[in-house]
């Protein structure tokens, strides 16, 4: 089914508005939301790679999503992980019928999704995670919903780059305070000697 270019753009315009600085966990909350709704999917949640290299999930539309993300984590497989390794868009249509996805499928099934799709999320020249929607029916996923969810994803990775910057900047300013407070102790001490003298 073919993405309205006015709602990627409504929903563009909402993801803008948000505060990933304030608050990354609701924000990512928010995006997966408008995803779901934006795809006219039944799921959706985004994964993000760890320190250790190891895609995890990160937020989730609701419990269902969740599962699947938490079991594609589990089992290494599934659009999430071949959409993270290739770098390029997985799609499953129709989680009965593909058993190349291996295990994955039968958790799908259990909660009642048959079809899925995954973008990477880019960031500082390579997928630093997923993007992902899923639909309870098998579903076709054209190429313009495809085309759609990458430029989703893009924003979603902008999002981020703002809270990681703003999380810098957090850090920078508590040690700006440290810093301050720890020269205004040196400075009271360095009056306490001088009275010594």
């Amino acid at each position: 089914m073919p993405i309205d270019p006015s709602m990627l753009a409504k929903s563009i315009g909402t993801l803008t508005d948000l505060h990933p600085d304030q608050d990354l966990p609701a924000t990512l909350q928010d995006a997966v939301i408008a995803a779901k709704q934006l795809f006219e999917a039944d799921a959706a949640g985004v994964m993000l790679v760890d320190i250790d290299g190891r895609l995890r999930w990160a937020s989730a539309s609701d419990e269902r999503a969740q599962t699947l993300e938490d079991n594609q984590e589990v089992f290494a497989a599934g659009p999430c992980m071949q959409a993270y390794t290739t770098g390029r868009p997985a799609v499953m249509h129709d989680a009965t019928m593909e058993r190349r996805w291996g295990e994955i499928t039968l958790t799908m099934v259990e909660v009642q999704i048959r079809s899925g799709l995954s973008v990477p999320i880019d960031l500082g020249g390579g997928p630093i995670g997923t993007l992902d929607v899923y639909a309870a029916e098998p579903r076709g996923w054209d190429q313009s919903e495809v085309t759609a969810l990458q430029a989703y994803a893009g924003i979603v990775a902008s999002l981020l780059s703002s809270a990681a910057k703003a999380q810098l900047k957090g850090a920078l300013a508590d040690q700006l305070q440290v810093a301050l407070e720890s020269r205004g102790l040196i400075e009271r001490a360095k009056g306490a000697l001088m009275e010594r003298e």
